[in-house]
């Protein structure tokens, strides 16, 4: 075998593994052994992919880390990847027996184990286990499955990685009678099984309530929540007045903020400097829904200042553990921001691009991939922001910053289609000026808010008993697999034999 020599010291497991023989006595006729005496340590290989005469017209299953995936382990039957007969015999892998018990030994894979439920090869990502009589497959494959954690310990290299296999040679196990094995095994999955079936049912509530609150805020913004509402208001101002008169503010104060600016430079200002004022842009109608009386389509843009952030250099210590709250991406999850992770200074802001944007700014990602672009915040402090996110000044105006809130979570998958980029889809501040917004009367804005807090309270209520019970079912887990392990989760029995 190639790879590193093992480690003289003892690493132990948190159950019932160790690399190398531990300084631990065993339970009553469980014995410490070398896993590689009661098991067979094989390896696999990949064929040269400079060869596709090895892998065409293939029969032979060929597993991989993504084949083991995910780490619950079970049976594998299928594979993504097949080899056949001349590249089996040109290469190093080996054609493994059923019921192989197979490690992925690699990068965040580690831990990943499956049983094989026939005739197999696999990656040289595996280090593989054939059982003896006197092991149980699923035995050792509970065991691996619960030693995750150990097993990524066991691992070398910072970058990827890996249980070099004079590691794996030393595996040694706490290893009961083959009878209590089976007795383990069996307890194992009756408990298992009622467990899976507690936490199905608590993921389909937790997917039922995602579906509920969904369902709430389409309703509100689009005014279904509010009909009697209207039907008892006629005669509230209809959201074109209200409009109407934030453009006018926001002229007003463009014009406020040029004279100043001309004031301070000790200038007059030049003829016609009003005439460079742009007006915000219209928002594209066509495909939009009808909204209710009194309500009209504006966009974030034409309502409220845009700006994008910025991070002050980290070079400059100076600019950073300030008393000026600074907000990364990741912070913007659908909530309300009352404190930030990092701060920065005068020095800092002054120095950069970023903005202090007022309590009541709504936060937009617009950065990644993943779920942050999109994610929607409420800042309950004055804060400045990255640049991977947007600050939407709404608290400069009369419209409410929850109405905006909601309606940007209500829309968060149409606004992650908004994004572009190949390697990282993004949003700009264009594309964000441009996000429709269905207008209401402030009054009624004021009614969808407290509508919706009202039901969706219920729901966070509820996601907090599935998250708590998710949790405790987590630790189940661990407590039944220790007592497994420990000797404790079924009776012993006089007349096994031994496992020495």
């Amino acid at each position: 075998m190639t790879g590193r020599p093992a480690s003289k010291d003892i690493r132990p497991g948190d159950f019932a593994l160790s690399v190398g023989m531990p300084d631990e006595s065993a339970p009553p006729g469980w014995e410490w052994v070398a896993l590689s005496d009661v098991a067979t340590m094989a390896t696999g290989h990949t064929p040269s992919r400079k060869h596709p005469e090895y892998w065409s017209d293939a029969s032979i299953r060929w597993v991989t880390a993504t084949d083991a995936n995910p780490a619950d382990g079970g049976v594998i039957n299928e594979t993504r990847q097949k080899i056949n007969q001349l590249g089996l015999d040109n290469s190093a892998a080996v054609l493994l027996p059923e019921g192989t018990v197979c490690l992925s030994r690699t990068g965040a894979s580690i831990g990943y184990t499956v049983i094989l439920g026939q005739r197999m090869a696999t990656s040289q990502g595996f280090v593989n286990w054939i059982c003896s009589s006197g092991l149980e497959k699923w035995y050792l494959l509970y065991l691996l499955m619960s030693e995750r954690r150990a097993l990524f310990s066991f691992g070398e290299g910072s970058a990827h990685a890996t249980i070099y296999f004079p590691v794996a040679k030393a595996f040694h196990i706490c290893l009961p009678p083959y009878n209590e094995q089976r007795r383990i095994v069996a307890k194992l999955e009756e408990l298992f099984s009622d467990l899976d079936a507690g936490v199905a049912a608590l993921e389909r509530a937790k997917a039922n309530l995602k579906r509920y609150r969904a369902a709430v805020l389409k309703a509100a913004v689009e005014g279904k929540l509010t009909e009697e509402w209207r039907a008892e208001n006629p005669d509230v101002e209809p959201a074109s007045e209200l409009l109407e008169r934030i453009l006018v503010e926001r002229r007003e104060r463009w014009e406020a903020e040029q004279l100043a600016k001309y004031e301070e430079k000790g200038k007059k200002p030049p003829k016609g400097w009003e005439e460079k004022y742009k007006e915000p842009a219209e928002p594209d109608v066509e495909g939009l829904p009808e909204l209710p009386e009194g309500w009209c389509w504006t966009s974030l843009g034409q309502c409220f200042d845009v700006r994008v952030g910025a991070t002050p250099s980290r070079k400059s210590a100076s600019y950073w553990n300030g008393t000026i709250p600074w907000v990364s991406s990741g912070e913007v999850q659908f909530g309300r921001i009352s404190s930030t992770r990092e701060t920065i200074t005068a020095e800092g802001l002054q120095n950069s691009s970023t903005r202090l944007n007022p309590a009541g700014s709504v936060l937009l990602g617009m950065i990644g991939e993943g779920k942050t672009r999109g994610q929607t915040a409420i800042l309950e402090i004055p804060a400045c922001n990255n640049q991977n996110c947007a600050a939407i000044c709404v608290s400069m105006t009369p419209i409410l910053s929850e109405f905006v809130y909601y309606w940007l979570w209500s829309q968060y998958e149409v606004t992650r289609t908004r994004g572009s980029g190949n390697n990282q889809p993004a949003l700009n501040k264009t594309r964000v000026e441009r996000i429709p917004l269905p207008l209401p009367p402030v009054h009624e804005q004021e009614s969808i808010v407290r509508t919706i807090e009202a039901l969706l309270s219920n729901v966070e209520s509820s996601e907090n008993l599935i998250r708590g019970g998710l949790k405790r079912s987590t630790r189940l887990r661990k407590s039944i697999l220790k007592r497994a392990f420990e000797g404790k989760l079924v009776p012993q029995d006089l007349n096994d034999e031994p496992a020495s």
